[in-house]
């Protein structure tokens, strides 16, 4: 009978204490979360200087610029029909109309030829 009622007590008084961590732990999250919304964002850094990754950088031989050999997709994520080879920059692959990811493929860039898309690095799917 003793045993059982040392039993009884250790599991109130455990029980009493889990209940009291986890009101601690719920009381300091509610803490920081009021505190994150109070911190205000930090301003953002204005420079002088234009985004160098957005111009497109001339030759200075006065050789003309190469034009690029693929276009970008339409909203839907279509190829112009001038250009059907699809290309992913993720994967490195280009996809060609009949393929079995041909259809799921949004591609980063559209190409005329396989060929021109092998030139950019870009290698062929297995499917």
């Amino acid at each position: 009978m003793r045993v059982i009622r040392r039993i009884l007590k250790l599991a109130v008084v455990a029980a009493v204490i889990g209940a009291l961590v986890s009101w601690l732990r719920s009381r300091s999250s509610e803490e920081t979360e009021s505190s994150d919304e109070e911190d205000l964002p930090w301003p953002p850094i204005v420079t002088d200087e234009p985004d160098k990754s957005s111009q497109v950088i001339e030759p200075n031989d006065g050789s003309p610029v190469e034009p690029r050999s693929w276009l970008t997709c339409d909203e839907s994520g279509n190829c112009p029909d001038s250009h059907l080879i699809k290309a992913k920059d993720s994967s490195g692959l280009y996809h060609i109309p009949g393929g079995n990811t041909y259809d799921r493929t949004i591609p980063d860039r559209c190409y005329a030829t396989a060929e021109a898309a092998e030139a950019d690095g870009y290698r062929a799917s297995q499917r």
